[in-house]
């Protein structure tokens, strides 16, 4: 999945955004299968659903949409939504009662700006509730970390991106930064959903010699972003 990098948004929705919980309620028809029925909140305070506030920073329904996904105890992915409205129920019929990982991002022009997940305990014969904290993305950490100290001579010419969740960036330009800690290439403006371990493939050319370098490493992704380390 792309996701446009829309950075200088994504900071101002970061700061605006308000917190607010998601009402997700299961009622079962057997011991064996249920219904998942998850209310998506609306961005304005006349449609707001939550108990906590409901989204700042001028986002209209028509701007906003949420992806929403259910993922098993072993964090597989069991049921996935995209394009769900604001102000919408969306109903996941014919679960297996356990426990699930149900995670949502609230996405605005094709980034994600919003973002929230918890665990639910769904149960065959009683009504189940869990509440989401969605709060706005905030990926200011995120780098790719070159050891390399003749990295800074070198050329970015690609790198891609991939996650078991979906997630999928192939990044074709950009350039590498220094700091008092070496050479990086930022990635602030891609979203890394936390918990999950992402995979990098890069190609950089060395401007003084013309080799070409070839890395593939991994990261796991944390609430403030990902850094990939390129020994």
């Amino acid at each position: 999945m792309r996701v446009t990098p829309v950075r200088c948004i994504a900071k101002i929705f970061s700061v605006f955004a308000a917190a607010f919980s998601l009402a997700v309620i299961s009622c079962a028809a057997n011991d064996d299968s249920a219904s998942l029925t998850i209310q998506m909140p609306g961005s304005s305070s006349s449609r707001a659903i939550s108990s906590e506030g409901h989204l700042l920073g001028g986002v209209s329904d028509l701007e906003l949409n949420y992806s929403v996904y259910i993922r098993d105890s072993d964090n597989e992915e069991v049921e996935k939504y995209t394009n769900v409205a604001p102000g919408t129920k969306l109903t996941i019929s014919a679960l297996r009662a356990g426990n699930y990982k149900v995670a949502i991002r609230g996405i605005t022009w094709g980034s994600v700006m919003f973002y929230g997940a918890a665990d639910a305990l769904v149960q065959g014969g009683v009504e189940n509730t869990v509440g989401i904290k969605l709060e706005g993305v905030n990926q200011d950490d995120s780098k790719i970390r070159f050891t390399d100290p003749t990295a800074v001579h070198w050329d970015f010419q690609n790198a891609k991106i991939t996650c078991k969740n979906g997630d999928f960036y192939n990044i074709t330009s950009g350039y590498f930064s220094n700091d008092l800690d070496g050479t990086y290439f930022d990635l602030s403006s891609y979203f890394f959903e936390p918990n999950f371990d992402y995979t990098i493939e890069i190609t950089a050319r060395n401007s003084m010699d013309f080799s070409t370098h070839h890395f593939k490493t991994s990261a796991t992704a944390t609430k403030d972003g990902i850094v990939f380390t390129v020994n």
